[in-house]
């Protein structure tokens, strides 16, 4: 996780100050409505809560239950009640921290002992260095937490905003990777693909190079088409906001399984963040490999409730269908939907 999208981060702070450490269900719904009022009567709400609370759940803000404590009356299952982290127990006799004057705000905050330690080791950072140069976020973050990759998981997190901390705090920077991106047409939408070779073949079928162009040789909406390159899309995707004008349409296909969709969820927040519109599904390349791909086992089976959420990126009904594929440890390739059927059919460019 590497960043809240800005519903995520209104429901955040909106819980900041909840009396309770349990939020029920109908809490909730109150809760979202609060922090997404445009979509009060959307037909897609609960699946919009759905992400929204396992997005909050991956950034450590809340603790989702046991799976018989979900509502499976309706898709996608929702947890009855959420809690909030407990804060952490000073034990008798121990001193508080002596915070560094830019985490003051710390003294004041019912934090988890997972929190506590973190500022700590912020606080120690603080406290000694005195270097000024901006280095990247992981160089940071192997010196400050002795793991390479604690800030990306921190960013967008509760003890990151402004008046907390901050890569300007911490004197660190997001390294950006480029997209590659090809020219296809003219449309608005930029249509990213994770594997290379899928790609290829896409790239190929719209601007016909692959030979003369079947029923699929034109590239309609689609104006670009980018290489994800797997989970680089989660750095690439800012990439996006430094071109003008910036895309006014982001479509993602990938492989289904755990890694292929929740890359695409992060993408989304991230971009969201940057002010980029969100990363959608590619409906439908997402329709073609539901009806050509061959489940492949060998996957490591998903908790049917967290399958579910992962799969909620996806629309109806292809949700439930990758739900089931990841609880039962079996993903589909994107590489079923091939150079020969691209080329045949138009439908693939639906949505």
């Amino acid at each position: 996780m590497t960043g809240l999208s800005p519903r995520a981060a209104r429901m955040a702070e909106a819980m900041r100050n909840w009396p309770r450490r349990r939020i029920t269900a109908a809490e909730l719904w109150r809760l979202l409505d609060t922090a997404d009022p445009a979509n009060r009567s959307a037909p897609g709400r609960r699946r919009l809560l759905a992400t929204t609370l396992a997005e909050l759940a991956d950034a450590a803000l809340l603790i989702l239950p046991a799976t018989r404590s979900y509502d499976r009356s309706a898709q996608p299952a929702l947890p009855r009640f959420v809690t909030l982290p407990r804060p952490a127990e000073q034990p008798v006799g121990t001193p508080r921290p002596v915070w560094h004057p830019d985490l003051a705000w710390a003294a004041g905050l019912p934090l988890s002992q997972a929190q506590l330690t973190i500022l700590d080791q912020a606080n120690s950072w603080l406290f000694r260095s005195t270097d000024k140069l901006i280095v990247p976020s992981r160089e940071r973050s192997w010196e400050i937490f002795g793991d390479e990759k604690t800030l990306d998981t921190l960013l967008g997190g509760a003890l990151f905003g402004p008046g907390r901390l901050t890569l300007e705090l911490l004197r660190t920077r997001r390294t950006v990777l480029p997209l590659h991106r090809e020219q296809v047409g003219d449309g608005e939408v930029l249509l990213v693909v994770e594997n290379s070779d899928t790609f290829g073949s896409i790239v190929d079928t719209l601007t016909g190079r692959a030979g003369r162009a079947g029923r699929a040789g034109r590239a309609g909406r689609v104006g670009q088409v980018g290489w994800g390159a797997g989970a680089g899309f989660e750095s690439s995707v800012l990439s996006l906001a430094r071109r003008t004008p910036p895309p006014r349409e982001i479509r993602y296909f990938g492989d289904v399984d755990a890694v292929g969709l929740r890359i695409p969820a992060s993408a989304s927040r991230i971009a969201e963040s940057a002010g980029l519109p969100p990363v959608r599904p590619a409906v439908g390349l997402y329709r073609a490999l539901f009806a050509r791909g061959r489940p492949q086992p060998g996957q490591r089976p998903v908790p049917a409730d967290l399958a579910e959420t992962i799969a909620a990126w996806l629309p109806e009904p292809h949700w439930a269908a990758a739900g089931s594929l990841l609880a039962s440890g079996h993903r589909l390739a994107q590489e079923a939907v091939g150079l020969a059927y691209l080329r045949a059919n138009a439908e693939w460019q639906d949505g």
